[in-house]
């Protein structure tokens, strides 16, 4: 399964989103058991500044473990402060 952000940033701000994304996020996500990939995307397309995230997780008992980390929800936090319009949804391979 792959958990995928979606968030907007200022212009003033993308350094800082960027450095928080490829840093303490990409850190804490590859440190935890069953997570496999972690990538940090721009979009080519869009009219406004965004990134996503994908992160790829072995199953749910793992992800689950993962949301309920003090770790993650502090990393949340930061993240609402950095970048705005966050949206997440979790992604289950059909092929």
């Amino acid at each position: 399964m792959v958990y995928h952000i979606m968030c907007e940033v200022q212009s003033e701000q993308e350094k800082a989103l960027d450095e928080f994304l490829t840093g303490k996020m990409k850190k804490f996500w590859l440190s935890n058991p069953g997570v496999s990939r972690y990538h940090v995307y721009g979009d080519h397309l869009a009219n406004k500044l965004e990134r996503i995230v994908t992160i790829e997780v072995g199953d749910f008992g793992n992800f689950d473990k993962i949301l309920a980390l003090d770790e993650r929800k502090e990393l949340r936090n930061e993240l609402m402060t950095v970048a705005s319009h966050v949206q997440s949804r979790v992604l289950q391979m059909i092929e």
